[in-house]
């Protein structure tokens, strides 16, 4: 009676980071759209005027809506710029086999995305106004809540990098570190979209 013994096939780690790199890519391009439609809206709505009720006036139920600080997205994007800036130390680490530089770069940078996190959170429950008092309002809060998406993946995404760095993972390779970086990449711009078109209102 013969006996067959199977092996399991196991892909170079190059082909896997090459396929996650084209998802990651994929992922990024779709949010693009989303942020431009986004953006598209803002200032369409915000040239219509409709009624006036970009920023409408008060009436007897509500007051009228005034526009935020678009300081408070510019620093959404900073700590966004800080925490890409983190994540690159930490890839520079990976590359050059540096496990500390790896780990703590990472860790710094989970710091920040939940920093920011919370950050925009505490912006949107104080903002002067709720979502349905206005076309401004109502556009303040798609940008301030991508922002929050985008910083909540963020941070379980980073806490996972360094979780893996930490564990000793990226001993080998470190594609997942240069993939984390791309997002970084983008959730900055993507903030700093946004604080641009808060500056107009």
């Amino acid at each position: 009676m013969s006996q067959e013994t199977t092996h399991a096939h196991h892909e170079h780690p190059d082909v896997v980071g090459s396929r996650n790199r084209l998802g990651v890519i994929l992922i990024i391009v779709a949010d693009v759209a989303m942020a431009l439609s986004i953006l598209f809206v803002y200032f369409y709505l915000k040239g219509q005027n409709v009624n006036n009720m970009w920023l409408p006036a008060a009436t007897e139920e509500v007051p009228e809506t005034v526009p935020v600080s678009s300081m408070g997205a510019l620093y959404i994007a900073i700590i966004s710029g800080f925490g890409m800036l983190l994540n690159r130390y930490a890839l520079q680490g990976a590359k050059a086999k540096n496990q500390a530089q790896l780990t703590l770069g990472a860790m710094i940078a989970f710091a920040m995305s939940v920093i920011g996190l919370v950050y925009q959170i505490q912006q949107m429950n104080s903002a002067p106004f709720t979502m349905r008092m206005g076309a401004y309002a109502s556009c303040y809060y798609l940008i301030a809540g991508l922002n929050a998406l985008h910083l909540a993946l963020t941070a379980f995404i980073s806490l996972g990098n360094w979780n893996r760095a930490r564990l000793g993972l990226y001993k080998t390779d470190h594609w997942h570190v240069e993939i984390i970086q791309v997002w970084w990449i983008w959730m900055t711009v993507s903030a700093a979209l946004g604080a641009f078109a808060l500056s107009f209102t």
